[in-house]
């Protein structure tokens, strides 16, 4: 194995060497590639690792509310919605299980965009422009350590999920052309890709080419939302229907009502909490989204303006995200599996095109969601001065995609890597810093407001007791998730 990153990094090198060093570029109105945040005597991590990206603010003082609505809600909706019709089969089978569900879905996706707001709102009030430098600043820069670690592992999350959903959807392609027995193996695309396409794109410094990949993913999304309920509602896969025996047993629609035994509502259903909590999660860069964010024509407050931006947006991709998770459930019930696109036959050219349109939209992302992780893990070590050396950009990119696609490999559930991805890192991320953010920077707030002859407003306290119970709340679902993803999945 060292003999072959020693001939694989000697390959690379003249490429690496070859390209250009300029940071990228802007195209397009999009910024394309995650930027570094420059706290002194802080750990640097980027703070934009999602491979959907803020638009740059436009040449007239910001970007408009509308703009950064749509750029918003496409950051929040990723790879991970293709596993929520898996996280409802995983405590029912009943058709009825999709309204808890749905309800479960808004709910948190409205938590979630109270906290998006309340990070910025945070920030604004202690002078900071990223994520990383408001928890700096309020617990200091030892403890930076706390964010940086969680935001890499979240990008590695993110990298895992790509790879598997890669590997799968080449596999069904492969079979569906009639490719030899070998190329119908979701190992050997993982290889493939990785060696000839996935590690030349991760090696690029300059990957404003990959703009465009963002206009494709829209498009594969909702292409694959319209498509998974065209399939719901002709009844193809149900049973006597034109595709339903071209899919194994274990795909086959599956609906049995709840039972003693097992009820509508029992903790499995935990699984699916922690899997909306990835969903939703885009948190590291509400600062930024609020600082490009255009102030007012007519003199409110901006902050109003950014809680506007994130009940819309947060609404647009819940209702994306519900929409898919409704279609593929309600068309596969228990045996929707961790990739709902796995139940759909080879043989059905419309999944075809739905697998081609979102693996043409992980290909572009998945260099955006490396850099993240390449430089976050780089900056930990220590090394972030060292990130431009040609040496250190190629091994610890072979390292890290070996790493992240090695497992690929051998995880396959889809499902459960959401799943206990968000138990860990979302439930953190979206309900747990934030918070705990809020209540200490309050805390500091009125202690200076005491020390003027002043009280805190009562609105603030009452704020400040809801989040104490936001961290509670974040807490358990981040154990209870764990567990019941890892029990599952030990049932499978």
């Amino acid at each position: 194995m060292p003999t072959f990153l020693v001939l694989v990094t000697a390959a690379f090198l003249p490429l690496c060497n070859s390209l250009p060093r300029s940071a990228v570029t802007v195209t397009s109105g999009r910024m394309v590639r995650p930027q570094l945040c420059a706290s002194a005597g802080a750990l640097e991590q980027p703070a934009v690792p999602e491979p959907e990206l803020v638009a740059a603010a436009a040449s007239g003082g910001g970007a408009t509310v509308t703009s950064t609505v749509i750029n918003l809600s496409k950051n929040i909706v990723g790879a991970g919605v293709l596993a929520l019709a898996a996280g409802v089969a995983g405590f029912s089978s009943s058709p009825v299980a999709i309204v808890p569900a749905l309800a479960l879905l808004f709910f948190l996706g409205a938590a979630s965009g109270y906290s998006f707001s309340l990070i910025a709102r945070v920030g604004d009030e202690m002078g900071t422009e990223t994520y990383k430098d408001t928890w700096a600043k309020i617990f200091g820069s030892r403890l930076s350590i706390i964010p940086a670690l969680t935001i890499a592992f979240k990008t590695y999350v993110g990298g895992l999920s790509y790879s598997i959903i890669l590997g799968d959807s080449f596999a069904s392609i492969a079979s569906l052309v009639g490719a030899p027995a070998l190329l119908r193996s979701s190992n050997v695309w993982i290889c493939l890709l990785s060696a000839f396409v996935l590690l030349p794109l991760s090696l690029m410094r300059d990957l404003s080419s990959l703009a465009i990949g963002s206009v494709i993913g829209t498009a594969g999304t909702l292409y694959t939302a319209l498509f998974i309920w065209l399939r719901c509602l002709d009844g193809s896969y149900a049973a006597g229907g034109a595709y339903h025996g071209a899919i194994a047993a274990a795909a086959q629609p599956t609906f049995a009502a709840a039972t003693a035994a097992r009820p509508l509502l029992n903790p499995s259903i935990f699984v699916l909490v922690s899997m909306l909590a990835t969903t939703f999660l885009a948190h590291y860069n509400a600062p930024k989204y609020f600082n490009e964010l255009q102030k007012p024509a007519d003199g409110s407050s901006k902050q109003a303006a950014f809680n506007k931006v994130c009940a819309m947006a947060f609404g647009l991709a819940a209702l994306l995200c519900g929409s898919i998770m409704a279609g593929g459930y309600l068309t596969f019930g228990g045996a929707s599996q961790g990739l709902i696109l796995n139940n759909y036959a080879t043989s059905d050219p419309l999944a075809f095109v739905a697998r081609l349109g979102i693996s043409a939209s992980i290909l572009f992302s998945y260099p955006l969601n490396f850099v993240g992780l390449r430089e976050g893990v780089l900056g930990i070590l220590g090394m972030r001065g060292r990130m431009g050396e040609p040496a250190v950009h190629v091994i610890s990119s072979i390292v890290l995609l070996c790493v992240m696609n090695g497992l690929a490999l051998k995880l396959k559930n889809l499902g459960l890597v959401v799943a206990f991805g968000g138990a860990l890192l979302g439930s953190a991320l979206v309900y747990v810093f934030p918070a705990l953010m809020f209540i200490f920077a309050t805390k500091e707030k009125e202690a200076a407001l005491v020390a003027k002859g002043e009280s805190l407003p009562v609105g603030r306290k009452r704020e400040m007791i809801a989040n104490m119970g936001l961290v509670v709340l974040g807490v358990f679902l981040a154990a209870v998730g764990c567990i019941m993803s890892l029990k599952n999945a030990g049932g499978h």
